[in-house]
């Protein structure tokens, strides 16, 4: 699974809130939703959030193994 706890760790060394993204249109409400839930995101978003956040992709993701994760809840089948 992709998580994106490397993004609010940056987020929180940087001092900048989710609410400052919203009030600057680069996140929506839907997307503080979809974050919180480890949801999917195209590479534009990625893209949006690298260049308002000055870092790399792998700063804001990384990959959690499934397997060991206690926090699923659905496995795929």
């Amino acid at each position: 699974m992709i998580s994106f706890e490397p993004m609010r760790k940056l987020m929180k060394e940087k001092g900048i809130t989710q609410y400052q993204l919203l009030r600057d249109g680069v996140l929506l409400p839907a997307h503080v939703t979809r974050l919180s839930y480890n949801h999917n995101f195209t590479l534009k978003f990625i893209d949006k959030l690298c260049r308002e956040l000055d870092c790399q992709p792998g700063d804001l993701i990384e990959y959690v193994d499934s397997k060991n994760d206690s926090t699923i809840r659905h496995t795929i089948q």
